[in-house]
């Protein structure tokens, strides 16, 4: 979860447990600690700023020990000028000349943005849906064909087929790297043992 970062109404400032998001960072100088839901609590190491993008900056970051999640407070982001709208099925942050600064989907009960890929360009591909599961599995991150199915059946994800189990299909481990698959008829025990 370090490179996903989740909209958060309910914290009191934007913050995050991984250092490696920090463009500067200044310690603490005086003790403060951050209450989680579940009563524990982190210790603020620092506070600085995070560029989540060209369009979106943040200051004030805490960096909080202990913190598995990458939070932006909708109040503070409120208090530099920003616009957050909550539409059913998005979130929207507009900058105070009401450009899009950054948009979230939700994610179960919660807007995450994923920001692996934060520094490169931003790309909007659109695609048809396609029935052929193993491409499903590759986009959705390699998930298992029996919960591909699961999903597809019961609508969860827009855009997404309806698709069927290929339980026949085995990896053979000379071919991972290249990411070619066989069918058990075509590979033996032996075959999968060695390699």
């Amino acid at each position: 979860m370090e490179d996903v970062w989740i909209m958060d109404s309910g914290c009191s400032r934007h913050m995050t447990g991984h250092r490696k998001w920090f463009s500067s960072l200044n310690p603490v100088s005086t003790k403060e600690y951050i209450t989680f839901g579940d009563n524990g609590q982190g210790k603020v190491m620092g506070v600085g700023s995070v560029s989540l993008s060209a369009k979106l900056s943040l200051r004030e970051v805490a960096f909080v020990r202990n913190l598995g999640f990458n939070l932006v407070s909708v109040s503070q982001l409120l208090d530099e000028g920003f616009e957050v709208s909550f539409k059913k099925g998005a979130c929207c942050v507009l900058d105070a000349e009401e450009t899009l600064v950054c948009s979230l989907l939700p994610f179960g009960q919660v807007f995450r943005v994923d920001l692996t890929s934060v520094f490169g360009p931003a790309r909007c591909l659109v695609a048809s849906p396609s029935a052929d599961i193993w491409k499903w599995h590759r986009r959705l991150g390699h998930l298992s064909f029996d919960l591909l199915v699961r999903l597809s059946s019961m609508g969860l994800i827009r855009g997404l087929p309806k698709l069927r189990a290929k339980k026949d299909l085995v990896y053979h481990p000379s071919s991972w790297q290249d990411g070619c698959c066989f069918s058990h008829s075509c590979v033996s025990g032996s075959d999968l043992l060695s390699g």
